[in-house]
């Protein structure tokens, strides 16, 4: 009887697993892993779950870490060999400073969407790519696609699928705009091209104003190439840009709105900060023993998975080295080169460190680190300060963050000496309400129904069960013309002049009939 009771229910299950399942398209394009485990993190959820997906990403997961069965990873990892010969490139034409800086005034926005629209024109070129997209016996309930550009977009129409964007980190402004959450603001939501955002001068704001202007012009740019490239691709009646977006049913967001100034967005935006957050497990043995014996304490030093450390200049390189040796306390240094002549004793160096895990152990004073939005998630779930040293992207927004939230400090990575490290690593281990404000925050942002990971299944299979349609706002995927009503603005400005004119030509014409009349009047 039992037994006949186990196998009813397993029957049940399997049909409702059945029933419930669906195939899923995700295309995830940036050659970065800092984007592509974040991705995962929902990607291997939803095949627990019993879904079917089939993944572009140019980071597969190795046979050593696993993968789920139900999960077809198709490899765009030529990318990478693409995005480092823009690299080089871009340190030709001195676009990065210090041999890792990006220089913020000699970036072209149409030019750095020119490049990620050659890394995805190249991904939709490759075999395994186009078979998949190509295959009229494919069908998939929804795509997921990284919003870097609209062209992916084009697999919600050829499967005929709802489409949920998810993000890494935040969203720019033109992300918003396709969700109906108009924001173009330099002041309250700034561009993350930016490197100062607090106690602007007014010659600042006009700088700030033009830059958003710029971006604007850029976006529209970018998306006339966008067009050229689709019609090309996919012949002359593929839809455009503007029309692919018209699929797009939510927004899923990498980021805490604390972080992100609070914009206020439709419910088809939904944030998920610290989605990639996986719960702790232990350290190496040997990084255990180490930070365990640390007397006086460890400082952390990562630049991420984007920034090098071996390419810096050498005046910035011993900077750095000279700033450790004066300190106190270890440091342990994510280096990913062979390069360095001279190590202090004090200093650790490995090219990879389990930093989630590394962050959570006690003897971990401050994280010297370039400002990445997942670095910083990290550093704020284990309560640690941060030293932030932006040098790419969005990292100047995020860093600027930490200080405004009083979580960490901020240095010139353009100017900073041995000093201002060294200065910085003492004002954060010493001044306790660094790490009482970075607690503080880090209650906020936990204090919450559901995890990150679960808000973003519940959305998704939302989706998948009602479409998205119902959360749209009505703004979503406007012009700028039609959000701001400029057929009524020039209606009534027409209006307005016409009458003005009318008036001002009446009072003219009055004018001289009086004065005429009054000339005759004194000839009699």
């Amino acid at each position: 009887m039992i037994r006949a009771k186990v196998l009813i229910y397993i029957c049940l299950y399997t049909a409702v697993t059945y029933v419930d399942s669906a195939r899923i398209l995700g295309v995830f394009s940036m050659p970065s892993i800092s984007h592509q485990v974040v991705f995962r993190a929902l990607t291997f959820e939803l095949a627990k779950r019993g879904h079917e997906l089939v993944v572009f990403t140019p980071n597969p997961v190795s046979p050593a870490e696993g993968i789920p069965n139900n999960i077809t990873e198709i490899d765009t990892g030529q990318s990478y060999q693409i995005l480092k010969e823009l690299m080089e490139r871009a340190l030709n034409k001195k676009v990065l400073q210090r041999g890792v800086i990006m220089n913020l005034r000699s970036m072209n926005g149409e030019a750095l969407s020119r490049a990620i629209l050659k890394i995805v024109s190249s991904q939709f070129d490759l075999p395994e790519v186009r078979k998949v997209i190509e295959d009229k016996t494919q069908k998939f309930d929804l795509v997921i696609v990284e919003p870097i550009l609209s062209v992916p977009l084009i697999v919600g129409k050829i499967f005929n699928a709802p489409v949920i964007l998810l993000s890494s980190f935040y969203g720019s402004s033109d992300i918003f705009e396709i969700m109906g959450a108009f924001s173009w603001h330099p002041m309250y939501y700034p561009s993350f091209y930016r490197t100062k955002y607090k106690d602007l001068t007014l010659l600042e704001k006009i700088g700030a104003v033009y830059l958003e202007w710029r971006l604007i012009k850029s976006t529209l740019e970018t998306d006339e190439k966008q067009n050229e490239f689709l019609k090309t691709r996919f012949g002359p009646n593929a839809p455009t840009v503007r029309e692919l977006r018209n699929n797009v049913q939510m927004l899923f967001l990498n980021a805490h709105p604390i972080m992100g100034n609070n914009r206020p967005v439709p419910p088809s935006v939904v944030y998920l900060g610290g989605l990639h957050l996986k719960p702790p497990k232990p350290l190496p043995q040997d990084l255990q023993t180490y930070l365990d014996a640390s007397i006086r304490g460890v400082i952390y030093v990562s630049f991420g998975t984007n920034v090098r450390p071996s390419n810096m200049d050498q005046d910035f390189l011993d900077a750095f080295l000279q700033a450790f040796e004066s300190l106190p306390y270890d440091v342990l240094w994510k280096f990913d080169g062979d390069n360095l002549e001279r190590i202090p004793k004090n200093l650790k160096i490995q090219k990879w460190f389990p930093q989630r895990d590394l962050l959570l152990h006690h003897n971990v004073k401050a994280f010297v680190t370039q400002g990445g939005l997942q670095s910083s998630d990290e550093a704020i779930d284990a309560g640690v300060p941060l030293i932030g040293i932006p040098m790419l992207a969005d990292q100047w927004y995020n860093v600027n963050k930490y200080v405004e939230l009083g979580i960490g400090v901020q240095i010139n990575a353009l100017t900073m000496t041995a000093d201002d490290l060294t200065q910085a690593v003492e004002k954060i281990v010493s001044d306790t309400s660094y790490r009482q404000n970075i607690r503080r925050v880090r209650a906020i942002i936990n204090d919450q129904p559901e995890s990150p990971l679960e808000r973003a299944l519940w959305w998704t299979e939302h989706v998948l069960k009602h479409g998205g349609n119902h959360l749209r706002a009505p703004s979503a995927n406007t012009t700028w013309s039609e959000h701001l009503m400029l057929d009524v603005v020039l209606l009534v400005l027409s209006i307005i002049l016409v009458t003005g004119f009318l008036l001002i030509y009446a009072s003219f014409k009055i004018w001289n009939l009086l004065k005429y009349k009054l000339e005759k009047v004194k000839l009699h």
